[in-house]
């Protein structure tokens, strides 16, 4: 039976030129009001890449940004999923085949129509060319049956389909990408041509900003707003109070006065996860009970008290935030315990020298080396003197998330305290941080045969109730493996004028990306 819906998305108006003007970047305290017809989002981060499918940045607001210029094939609104490219689909489990109804009349930013033979060849170039954010090995065949209808079939029943790949993917144009080789190379004015809601106009990198402007075409009616922009702020409250941005995340001890003043606030659920990376390839890291024992050192309540100031959640040893739908609560117990992390280390053959110091059975002290993103600086100094506590000799630096995001990717660290989105996810997403090299830069990358084992068969399953088992095994092996230990997850606000009536998606946006910004409440 097919699943209809409408996908109310952005468009944007490509100028063709893309130059930084002489004008002060909107927001970070150019003081004007904004423009009619103009929608100015403040981000205290900036940049987030170049937006197309593989030059994006790739941690959640790149997919955002990208994901204004790009349409998928079904997309999800506040209550589940709804069509975008495609008006209908349905699946037939017996052949293990999607079949997708592709909407007439859409055009390309450029005027080209946009038809079967840009998603056949968006799939199989895909395949072809690493894509950070969906797995497409899962397909076994794509065919185009005419002009509007494309069917897919599956190797293997696959529960995650719709979430994380139809739902994920954006649809490229074939007749400008068939002759890219070098995909991530691959910018300018082209390689931003979509069926989108937004087209790009403009893009400053040392700015963090992006100026998109409607497209009039667009398949679905144009836009409520006639510019976008999404512009870096160094003080967002300010940037908000004087008219420079109209949407930014706030402190939360901001929230109450900033609803005085008349603002929206859309309060996030705990989609997002600080994790402490262990270099688990390298002793004492490659110990389970080594790394069990720091967890058992660390007071995660002391952590969100103090780093957060009470606003967020103590991390669970199952990655999985305590607000999904498949969170297990059956795992091992890490509860502050610094008598027992003393006793595993001990039976380690670590012991403390007459100074309180924790030396190995040579006599030598345990140093160790903590990285953390500057975000993060904060919770990386308590967690390095909770550390300290056990006797271990912590040294404690932070640096920018690029470096941070390559030292991890190639194993050059020892701990690190990074996270990522898409706890709210569908629970296949566990596989991008747990196992594997997608995304290395926030995976724990273990390599435990029974847990790899455990997350391939679990998406396999259509049945809810037997795949929310599977899930929380696959929690309880994870927490007793602790190849990562999971901090806390913020609580996280979002104040915006009631021009737009931003909302959260239900499991994120695309594959989990835990933010208001859903293009579909830009479109009435």
């Amino acid at each position: 039976m097919f699943k209809r819906g409408v996908v109310l998305v952005l468009a944007v108006l490509l100028t063709g030129v893309f130059v930084a003007s002489c004008a002060p970047a909107p927001g970070g305290g150019s003081g004007g009001e904004p423009l009619e017809g103009k929608y100015i989002i403040g981000d205290i981060h900036g940049d987030w890449g170049y937006p197309t499918p593989f030059a994006a940045y790739p941690r959640g607001p790149g997919y955002v940004r990208m994901s204004f210029v790009f349409d998928t094939l079904v997309w999800k609104d506040e209550d589940g999923f709804t069509g975008a490219l495609a008006e209908e689909w349905s699946f037939e489990e017996e052949k293990m085949r999607y079949t997708f109804q592709l909407r007439e009349g859409v055009k390309w930013h450029d005027g080209v129509p946009f038809s079967a033979a840009d998603v056949v060849f968006t799939f199989r170039y895909l395949q072809e060319q690493p894509f950070h954010w969906a797995d497409l090995s899962g397909i076994e065949e794509i065919e185009k049956q005419d002009e509007n209808v494309v069917r897919i079939t599956l190797k293997a029943p696959d529960a995650c389909f719709e979430n994380n790949v139809a739902g994920v993917v954006p649809i490229l144009p074939r007749h400008i990408w068939e002759g890219v080789e070098e995909p991530e190379d691959f910018t300018g004015p082209e390689a931003v041509v979509g069926t989108g809601p937004f087209r790009l106009e403009e893009y400053r990198r040392e700015q963090g900003l992006y100026r998109f402007s409607a497209f009039e075409d667009y398949y679905l009616g144009e836009p409520r707003v006639d510019h976008l922009l999404i512009t870096k702020v160094s003080d967002p409250q300010q940037a908000l109070l004087r008219g420079d941005v109209q949407y930014a995340q706030v402190q939360p001890e901001a929230v109450s006065s900033m609803e005085d003043e008349g603002f929206e606030v859309a309060r996030g659920a705990h989609d997002w996860a600080l994790k402490l990376m262990f270099n688990h390839r390298e002793p004492p890291f490659d110990r389970a009970e080594f790394r069990q024992a720091l967890a058992l050192g660390l007071n995660l309540e002391v952590l969100v008290e103090r780093a957060l100031r009470g606003h967020g959640l103590p991390g669970s040893p199952g990655l999985v935030s305590p607000d999904s739908r498949w969170y297990c609560d059956d795992l091992p117990d890490y509860s502050h315990d610094p008598e027992k992390a003393a006793e595993i280390l001990t039976e380690l053959g670590y012991t403390l020298d007459e100074g309180g110091r924790l030396v190995d059975e040579e006599g030598k002290q345990v140093s160790i080396g903590l990285t953390a993103l500057s975000d993060y600086a904060r919770e990386a100094e308590i967690i390095g003197d909770q550390l300290r506590n056990l006797g271990l000799d912590v040294e404690v630096r932070s640096a920018e998330r690029s470096l941070v995001d390559t030292q991890i990717r190639n194993w050059n660290f020892e701990m690190a305290v990074t996270g990522h989105g898409g706890m709210g996810g569908d629970p296949e997403i566990l596989k991008r941080f747990m196992v594997g090299e997608v995304s290395p830069h926030l995976n724990a990358r273990s390599e435990n045969p029974a847990l790899i084992e455990k997350l391939d068969a679990q998406r396999r399953e259509l049945d809810t109730e037997k795949r929310a088992q599977m899930v929380c095994s696959i929690q309880r092996i994870y927490a007793e493996e602790l190849p990562a230990f999971t901090l806390h997850y913020p609580s996280w606000y979002f104040v915006y004028t009631d021009d737009v009536e931003w909302f959260f998606t239900r499991d994120g946006i695309g594959s989990g990306t835990p933010l208001p910004l859903n293009k579909m409440a830009l479109v009435d």
